[in-house]
């Protein structure tokens, strides 16, 4: 039987290492993962996406800015149509800064965390008896591990 675990590297690791060897357990293998060197890439193609819009904000900006134009548009010379569009597209400008401006910040924070030395993690890959499955899973859950997979 194997177990996978994965952990941040800290002194529970270690901990949980030498407790499975005192417990007679030998066949362990740590493997450390690398962390990201580069920023990922800004925009998405169609075959890779990462979940991260910049005119998400914009068009639900330009929806509230544009219907509120339009609106006024009434009353505005002008009229509503012309508005309408100058209130969207002022909606979508600041609707996108806005998204920009958070990108940025949580960037920044990122950087911060990786300058001051994020550890990476760790899977740990244990193979046992099963009967002494149980009590691999406990003491690595005891030391603080953060995922765990039995496989046969």
């Amino acid at each position: 039987m194997q177990i996978f675990a994965t952990f941040e590297y800290s002194a529970f690791l270690e901990i949980a290492i030498t407790e499975l060897e005192e417990k007679g357990i030998t066949a362990i293998y740590a493997v450390p993962l690398d962390l990201r060197k580069k920023e990922p890439r800004l925009l998405d193609s169609i075959h890779r996406a990462d979940g991260l819009s910049f005119i998400d904000k914009g068009m639900i900006f330009a929806f509230m800015f544009g219907t509120i134009g339009a609106s006024k548009g009434f009353v505005w010379q002008g009229g509503p149509i012309i508005w309408g569009i100058a209130g969207a597209m002022l909606g979508f400008l600041i609707g996108t800064a806005l998204s920009w401006i958070m990108y940025l910040m949580k960037r920044n924070k990122r950087q911060l965390q990786l300058k001051k030395g994020k550890k990476g993690e760790v899977i740990l890959i244990v193979s046992c008896e099963d009967n002494q499955a149980s009590v691999v899973e406990d003491i690595l859950w005891d030391h603080r591990a953060l995922g765990l997979a039995r496989t046969k």
